[in-house]
């Protein structure tokens, strides 16, 4: 779930739910609130045009009838009062004041008073439930004659209140879900494809290209790693194929010299340029395995490596190497059996060469199995260990350079094993010397 909450993918799903669920809601709110203005100014109107028939038929009428009309219109709710006092330019009903002055026009002195509730004005009994709000309105009829009336104002529109649906509520949810989930998903999944494909480089086999569909976006991103990749596979090729003519091309002078120095006629000076010949013919052979260790053109095939691990041990014991072959399973793993055996042979003469001894043991755990190759060696300081598989990187107390180690046999070793989609580890033993741990996937039909 964390995960999940971190991941590009869901950030993007909680973020359209929560923008779509706030917008729904705002939504919701403005149209309940015009909703209400609209019902206001209705209201206001169907008023005004009831007062403008009134103030009407009070202009037409002679002063003396005003009272008696004023008498036969207290059954419509309204109730009057006639004095000499102007109309205050007081805050009141805005709506209903629009809806005046459309009606009676601007030369009125009109006011409306805000509804509230009715006091000391008698109200028809039929009416007594419904319309429990009164508001005072105030004008001049044509000839300068204020007026001032009562009226009985309809209650306001009953708004219910926002009372969730539930099954409403979860099918909004639920649909917003999906469609947050499949837009997170389409934006993602681009981007998780091409950290699929650069998780799974193999820098020494050339991989199937990205397809490059999708928006223009997508398709420029995996063009452009579509052309790394292989910027990447031709530089790789280039000096694998470099060394290996720099290799081949020295060995011949290297050759002759070498019988020219058996002509030499002081011992002494004879067999230290032997050494020195030999260590130069070592580097070059190393370095040459180290550009291979890269290379892939060996195909994979199933491999028992239980009967390479016991071979490779029992070659070792009979040239009179400490090795021993202890723990063991019956495991099949796919693999380039030639590239495999050098890397553990190297990683067997390290044990062997460094810690004295090498214990050689095999174990499967479902998916998985296991090589351990333990020595009993001084090991190597705990701080050193994430360097000691860069190239020509050497542990001055445990790989001088008298043991002629060039600081290439691990950094092969764990080329060999990442081509093959395992891991190598090193770690110090409890009881003293080094473990290199080496972790292979099994062939799919022999998995438990």
């Amino acid at each position: 779930m964390k995960h999940f909450l971190f991941s590009m993918r869901g950030r993007m799903f909680l973020l359209l739910i929560a923008g779509i669920t706030a917008s729904a809601i705002f939504t919701l709110l403005l149209t309940r609130h015009h909703q209400a203005e609209l019902i206001a100014r209705d209201r206001a109107q169907r008023i005004a045009g009831q007062l403008a028939g009134l103030v009407q038929t009070l202009d037409a009428a002679p002063a003396q009838e005003r009272w008696l009309i004023l008498r036969t219109v207290r059954g419509l709710g309204i109730q009057r009062g006639m004095n000499g006092q102007p109309a205050m330019p007081e805050d009141g009903d805005a709506i209903l004041l629009d809806a005046l002055r459309e009606q009676l026009g601007d030369n009125r002195n009109l006011y409306a008073s805000p509804p509230e509730p009715c006091r000391g004005f008698t109200m028809p009994s039929p009416m007594q439930e419904r319309r429990p709000l009164c508001q005072l309105v105030r004008f001049t009829l044509l000839d300068g004659t204020p007026l001032e009336l009562v009226i009985h104002a309809p209650p306001p529109f009953p708004m219910r209140p926002l009372r969730p649906v539930w099954w409403g509520l979860l099918l909004f949810l639920a649909c917003i879900a999906v469609l947050a989930w499949l837009i997170a998903r389409m934006a993602t999944r681009p981007l998780q494809r091409l950290a699929d494909a650069a998780d799974t480089l193999d820098l020494s086999n050339e991989a199937a290209l990205l397809p490059e569909q999708g928006s223009s976006e997508v398709r420029s991103a995996a063009r452009a790693f579509n052309r790394m990749q292989q910027r990447i596979h031709e530089d790789l090729r280039e000096r694998t194929g470099m060394l290996a003519a720099i290799t081949h091309d020295l060995q011949t002078p290297l050759t002759r010299l070498r019988l020219r120095l058996e002509k030499v006629q002081d011992a002494e000076l004879r067999d230290k340029l032997v050494r020195d010949m030999n260590a130069m013919q070592q580097m070059l052979q190393e370095g040459l395995e180290f550009a291979r260790s890269r290379d892939a053109s060996e195909p994979l095939q199933r491999l028992d490596i239980g009967s390479l691990l016991a071979s490779l041990c029992a070659d070792a014991s009979e040239s009179g190497q400490p090795v021993t072959y202890g723990e063991h399973c019956t495991a099949e793993v796919m693999a380039r059996p030639i590239a495999l055996r050098r890397a553990i042979t190297n990683l067997v003469d390290n044990a062997v060469k460094y810690g004295g001894n090498a214990d050689v043991a095999l174990s499967c755990n479902g998916r998985r199995c296991h090589i351990r190759i333990a020595d009993n060696g001084p090991g190597i300081p705990a701080e050193l260990l994430e360097f000691v598989f860069t190239p020509f990187y050497r542990v001055e107390h445990s790989r001088s350079r008298e043991t002629g180690g060039s600081g290439l046999g691990l950094s092969i070793a764990h080329n060999i094993i990442e081509q093959h989609q395992g891991q190598l580890l090193l770690s110090n033993r409890s009881g003293g010397g080094l473990e290199a741990h080496i972790v292979l996937p099994l062939a799919a039909d022999t998995r438990h």
